[in-house]
């Protein structure tokens, strides 16, 4: 078995990024989040998405803090890799970076766990790997399906096969995960004809498919329970 997180940014809107000067992808978020929300009520203000996978050796999540950068290869902070797409910083479209350089402000970060099989892992990251080879690039036209089914998108013209947003990313993982962990030959029809799952959706679906509580990045306690309500702390 292999264990896999889903970890999901949470916006937060700060005026300072109305007026700032290279603060409009925040903005963004705060967009995503709000809009979406309108469907998805009593969900946490979740803005993106990114899949977590361990490291090889071992299989564990590990944070460090007071051991040196580069004492094992990598930048002291949080090991494995994640994967998503992005349109953040110098990325646009589907990558896969270093735990360390994504969660600098763990704070802003919750996350949900669970357990796979090997077979499902596998499949699902070769699926992600040959996405960031190609250098799948970030879909704003996928941003409509946020309001609209992707039949009417096609019909239309403006659909983009291959290109990719955050949470449609997330879905085809959780798709080809789905269908190892339940014994079943699952196909991938949930992902081309319904909405596009958003963060938000994203994450109300895999609580509800896996019975997992969600957990703070930053300190490791629970702030939400297995049914998606919040825990007091």
């Amino acid at each position: 078995m292999k264990l896999m997180r889903f970890v999901f940014y949470r916006a937060k809107f700060e005026w300072r990024n109305v007026f700032t000067k290279g603060r409009k992808i925040r903005l963004f978020d705060d967009g995503i989040s709000l809009w979406t929300g309108l469907f998805n009520p009593f969900t946490p203000g979740y803005s993106h998405w990114e899949g977590w996978v361990p490291r090889e050796n071992g299989g564990q999540f590990v944070q460090f803090k007071q051991i040196p950068d580069d004492i094992y290869g990598e930048i002291a902070g949080y090991f494995g890799t994640c994967y998503t797409s992005t349109m953040r910083g110098n990325d646009n479209g589907t990558v896969s970076r270093p735990a360390s350089t994504v969660f600098t402000h763990p704070e802003r970060w919750e996350y949900i766990e669970f357990e796979v099989t090997d077979e499902s892992f596998e499949e699902a990251k070769a699926w992600a790997d040959e996405r960031v080879a190609g250098k799948h690039k970030y879909s704003m036209k996928d941003i409509r399906r946020f309001f609209m089914p992707l039949w009417l998108l096609r019909k239309l013209k403006w659909d983009d096969p291959d290109r990719e947003i955050c949470s449609e990313h997330g879905e085809g993982w959780a798709v080809r995960l789905y269908s190892y962990s339940r014994n079943m030959n699952m196909n991938l029809w949930v992902l081309y004809k319904i909405l596009i799952r958003s963060p938000r959706r994203l994450w109300r679906d895999l609580v509800k498919r896996h019975h997992v509580p969600t957990y703070s990045l930053a300190t490791g306690q629970r702030v939400r329970d297995e049914r998606g309500k919040r825990v007091k702390t």
